[in-house]
């Protein structure tokens, strides 16, 4: 298993600092594969004339990087939906996986869907007024590129950043000046779980097309980097040469030899006093068709020694926002806690469905099946509703029918581990 680690923290992120340190990281041959690429796409894209694109080895404050060279034939400026229609083009001429085209079509629709909120614009009329069009499509294009030689968006791969320097001062825009951050900046991180620091420098650091691939690879940035042996890191060099940091970015590649994956979830909790348990019932089935990983409710004594509930539930944090207002419309509490852990998981899990014959009649019974490092079973973990629908057919208690599955799942798979009978 790999971590990578995006960091940005010194010098920000640009769509071209990007490619350029995934190309440090790729060999000649990988690089020379890139550019190919990237002047192939032409045959797809009639606007996009190109002159000149290569990776140059230069120094920042002292320090050794690769920069992307780059010039082409102005154009007229293209309408946001054009040029995701080029990303889309170049992705097919190319042939990307499924996983590399999805990053490079999210990073094209955080930046016209940021566009179009800020400038208060339907997403078919946002004209990417900041953005050249050609560099977009080549920052995008060529990162996917880029992601595909190295595989870093296989399923082994987890991919983090660092807290994002976004530079200070004020930005020169279509329509005048701005503190930076830019508008586009702050709407692509809305939301996002990705710390901005100010600074160190009164200049634009991260772009909107660095920002939109950003959080479209990353989960999330961290405070520090997170456990791995270090294999392999790309410095990638942005345009502007500074006295006091070294503008790079820099990607570090890691090996993470453990029997755990590390991940995170959000916690949500709140008090619920004077509620029937009718109620509790039907707030906690809306909060698991609605994107809960788990709801539990724990019995508690509140103020004056009124007894109370605690409601408290798991959940990824794009299920946030919709779970909070379940929350808050079912159970008319006034505020909810919240907050993200991080937690280690079983390296490998996945589902198994197993055939359980009982009176003539076959059940198909599906399992989670938990494997550590080594490949080795050490739990399962029989689906409730499964069982319990056999039980009910068959018209047996549930635990004769659990210990009947049981059997049969342990048989399949030649082990003897702990079967969970309780339900999810």
């Amino acid at each position: 298993m790999y971590r990578v680690v995006i960091d940005c923290q010194t010098a920000g992120i640009s769509g071209d600092m990007l490619l350029s340190s995934l190309a440090d990281l790729a060999s000649q041959e990988g690089r020379r594969k890139i550019v190919d690429g990237l002047y192939s796409c032409q045959d797809a894209v009639s606007w996009l004339r190109l002159k000149e694109l290569e990776f140059k080895q230069v120094s920042r404050s002292g320090f050794r990087a690769t920069q992307l060279s780059i010039s082409y034939e102005q154009g007229e400026e293209r309408r946001g939906v054009e040029v995701y229609d080029a990303v889309v083009r170049c992705c097919k001429h190319l042939s990307l996986s499924k996983s590399v085209e999805s990053f490079a079509l999210r990073s094209m629709e955080e930046i016209i869907r940021a566009e179009a909120a800020i400038h208060m614009e339907d997403r078919s009329n946002v004209h990417l007024h900041e953005i050249s069009s050609a560099d977009t499509v080549i920052d995008i294009v060529g990162t996917a590129l880029a992601l595909q030689e190295l595989n870093l968006l296989d399923d082994n791969v987890e991919i983090y950043a660092t807290k994002v320097a976004v530079g200070g001062g004020y930005v020169r825009f279509s329509h005048g000046m701005i503190s930076n951050p830019a508008s586009a900046i702050l709407e692509i991180f809305k939301g996002k779980g990705f710390k901005l620091i100010g600074g160190p420098v009164e200049h634009e650091l991260t772009t909107p097309t660095g920002a939109a691939m950003l959080v479209s690879l990353a989960r999330c940035s961290l405070d520090f980097y997170p456990a791995l042996e270090c294999v392999n890191v790309g410095y990638g060099a942005g345009m502007q040469e500074f006295t006091s940091i070294p503008n790079l970015l820099k990607v570090v590649v890691g090996r993470v030899e453990e029997g755990y994956v590390r991940d995170s979830i959000i916690m949500l909790e709140t008090n619920l006093d004077d509620v029937e348990g009718e109620l509790i019932a039907g707030i906690i089935e809306r909060l698991m068709s609605n994107g809960a990983r788990d709801v539990s409710v724990i019995q508690a004594i509140g103020k004056k020694g009124r007894p109370s509930y605690i409601l408290r539930v798991l959940c990824d944090r794009d299920a946030v926002s919709n779970l909070l207002e379940i929350i808050f419309r079912e159970s008319g509490t006034l505020g909810v806690r919240v907050q993200e852990y991080d937690r280690y998981i079983l390296a490998a899990r996945d589902v198994v469905s197993v055939p359980v014959a009982m009176n003539g009649r076959e059940f198909r019974i599906r399992a989670k099946v938990a494997r550590d490092s080594n490949g080795n079973i050490v739990y399962i973990k029989a689906e409730y509703d499964d069982v319990a629908s056999m039980a009910d057919a068959l018209g047996i208690p549930y635990r004769v029918a659990y210990a009947i599955a049981y059997r049969s799942i342990s048989s399949m798979l030649n082990v003897n581990v702990n079967i969970d009978s309780g339900d999810d």
